[in-house]
């Protein structure tokens, strides 16, 4: 029996892309949220406090990464998955404990930390138990029941407490998208049925989406559906802009001037000057704007360049995985991060509507940066082991 053994040393055979575009994001997040924070109102000492927290939380998700990176094993999770799962489904409950926050019941309150968000973990959750039930499955005879009965109820019930308990629309998507390609991840014979179902469902709601903003969508979705105003508001801003420019749309138009001010290369690094109370969010949703405004297009451009050699690399070791698992854990993490970088950049330019969903590692934001970071580490697990099986 090989002997355990601890180490902190980064392991041998990970993808040095994949840890390096992780670091540079780190890093200038931590220099962006500084940044962001330098506004009129804080103190010297509340903006060490923010940067040293900042760094506290890269510094634990790196510990992490290296972590997951040397030990973690899908088959730890297959005897244990149950009991794993309802204890996350009872961390997802507990916000609702405590008061909301922009109008979301999704945080934990923790002292001398700040808050915890519970659903960003049950992302990473959601791709293990795809992984763990839907991949590589030995039955060719087992039915789509059998199969899916796990993986749907951990869905179903985490989706449900986020939308509807908490109340955060924007980490519903990005969970649902996830799912969705985990799910058409899997490769057994009694799931093809419902993967055809699903595009031609994905297919019908896209068109939907272009059906609502317009006119006749909006108008819909306040006197058909009877939405929130705050919720059609989003609709409204993303049609126009300026319709709402001194109400809901503030935030928004803002923003999109810290774009045109940053011109090619920015005005410099702390001299933006819309967080000065044009961006009540600069440092976390609109991080982006920030950056932009400070670094101009090559500063935004820097940012999509890294995301992407990060969605690369994971999705060329995917296509290159031998089994299911390894797959779905790939694809799952490089999902996580397609969706917050489409729903973060398309909301910040008005592309599409608002979702309040942070740009991972860029933010500020303890939890999202440690589960990214978990991910990542978990699917550099699957890459040295991937490349130890190839030279064996």
């Amino acid at each position: 029996m090989k002997k355990f053994k601890f180490s902190l040393r980064l392991p041998k055979g990970r993808n040095i892309q994949i840890q390096i575009s992780m670091v540079l994001l780190c890093l200038i997040g931590l220099l962006m949220i500084v940044s962001a924070s330098m506004t009129t109102n804080i103190s010297t000492q509340s903006l060490m406090n923010t940067a040293f927290r900042q760094f506290v939380f890269i510094f634990i998700g790196y510990i992490g990464y290296i972590l997951l990176a040397r030990y973690f094993k899908i088959e730890y999770f297959t005897k244990s998955s149950g009991i794993l799962s309802i204890i996350m489904i009872g961390f997802l409950l507990i916000p609702r404990l405590f008061g909301p926050i922009n109008g979301a019941y999704a945080w934990i309150p923790v002292p001398g930390i700040g808050t915890i968000q519970p659903s960003e973990f049950a992302k990473l959750g959601l791709i293990i138990v795809f992984a763990v039930f839907l991949g590589d499955i030995k039955r060719r005879n087992a039915t789509f029941g059998e199969i899916i009965q796990f993986p749907a109820f951990y869905f179903f019930i985490t989706f449900f407490i986020i939308m509807f308990f908490q109340k955060d629309t924007g980490t519903a998507i990005v969970l649902f998208v996830i799912a969705f390609f985990e799910f058409m991840m899997a490769g057994h014979k009694s799931l093809v049925k419902a993967h055809m179902w699903m595009i031609v469902g994905i297919i019908l709601g896209l068109v939907g989406a272009l059906v609502i903003l317009s006119p006749a969508g909006i108008d819909f979705l306040k006197n058909g559906l009877n939405l929130p105003e705050y919720m059609v508001a989003r609709f409204e801003n993303t049609m126009n802009p300026f319709i709402n420019k001194y109400g809901s749309g503030y935030q928004l138009v803002n923003g999109l001037v810290a774009f045109v001010k940053g011109n090619w290369s920015g005005v410099g690094f702390g001299k933006s000057l819309q967080k000065y109370g044009y961006l009540p969010a600069a440092k976390t949703d609109f991080i982006l704007a920030v950056i932009a405004e400070e670094f101009g297009f090559i500063g935004v451009l820097t940012v999509i360049v890294l995301y992407f050699m990060l969605m690369f690399q994971l999705f060329k070791h995917a296509l290159n995985a031998k089994d299911e698992k390894s797959r779905m854990i790939l694809v799952g993490v490089g999902i996580y991060l397609f969706a917050h970088f489409v729903l973060n950049v398309g909301g910040v330019t008005a592309l599409i509507p608002l979702t309040g969903v942070p740009l991972l590692m860029l933010s500020s934001g303890g939890s999202s940066t440690l589960s990214i970071m978990f991910g990542l580490g978990i699917a550099q697990a699957v890459i040295i082991r991937q490349k130890k099986e190839e030279i064996e």
